[in-house]
């Protein structure tokens, strides 16, 4: 046969057609399905309300009742979302009135929820259950009730700093600092000799927040990353996060001694938001920076 120099060039073209064909127009059509089928979709699906979630929790199945609750506490971290009305307060209360012996999911999502709504007339209702409780559930409603910062349930939570769990204690002098009350002062100096490291940490913020310096050497230790680096069992991040309450709880209390150790971590710490942090705090200490 003699040599054809067309023929390598024909069979690349026919070799192109047959990709083209059975692999690139296939994928482009399925391509085109895909995103024809998200936008049907998107333009299609109902926008659900804080009601139709509440309606959900209530009447809907167990899988749909706390991913409606989750939706709803995400939903509710939004205040310009949170409805203005007496019907959502209503509806709310009435919802997590139901779930007292529901999944622990839809009841802790519930309670988040109420906390992000910010509305002090949950108070009352979470407050009910606090002795009901145990656990999670009691975890969760000690955490809502700080978030609501309302000093009725100050009085309520007192008791739960003498919790046998250490979360739960933690839990409550965090509430405490959030609420303020000045009767909580002397229970929160007690909490600095607590056995847990967290709730000794968080008694001396709580008390820096309520304008007491009584864990001054707490929040100094705090102040100082090598005394942190001796908890092997709190992460990087989590240690610079301590650090910046720490820095923000003592701001302002023009102490030498602190003022010496911010200006060490705004000058040399390895981490970039504490500095920020330290130098935020010396701006409100006369004569620095």
């Amino acid at each position: 046969m003699a040599y054809d120099p067309q023929q390598p060039q024909e069979q690349k073209g026919i070799f192109g057609v047959i990709v083209h064909s059975f692999f690139v127009v296939p994928f482009l059509l399925a391509v085109f399905s895909v995103l024809l089928f998200a936008a049907v979709r998107i333009l299609t699906m109902e926008k659900h309300s804080v009601y139709d979630y509440l309606r959900d929790i209530k009447t809907g199945g167990l899988t749909k009742r706390w991913q409606a609750a989750f939706e709803l506490s995400r939903i509710l971290s939004n205040p310009p979302s949170v409805p203005q009305e007496n019907k959502f307060t209503e509806a709310m209360i009435s919802a997590y009135e139901s779930s007292k012996h529901d999944d622990e999911r839809v009841r802790q999502y519930l309670i988040l929820a109420m906390a992000r709504a910010g509305n002090q007339e949950f108070t009352a209702p979470l407050m009910k259950d606090l002795d009901q409780e145990k656990d999670e559930n009691l975890y969760a409603i000690i955490t809502a009730l700080g978030i609501l910062k309302d000093n009725s349930a100050n009085d309520a939570l007192l008791k739960y700093l003498q919790h046998e769990q250490a979360r739960i204690r933690l839990a409550t002098v965090i509430a405490l600092g959030n609420i303020g009350d000045p009767q909580s002062t002397e229970p929160l100096k007690l909490m600095l000799k607590d056995a847990e490291p967290n709730v000794v940490w968080d008694a001396a913020v709580a008390l820096a927040k309520m304008g007491d310096k009584s864990g001054r050497e707490v929040i100094l230790s705090l102040l100082n990353r090598n005394y942190l680096n001796g908890f092997p069992n709190i992460d990087p991040r989590q240690k610079s996060r301590i650090m910046q309450v720490a820095i923000q709880s003592s701001a302002g209390w023009n102490d030498p001694e602190i003022d010496a150790r911010l200006e060490n971590l705004f000058t040399s710490d390895q981490n970039m938001n504490v500095r920020a942090t330290a130098r935020q705090a010396l701006n409100q200490t006369p004569q620095k920076l």
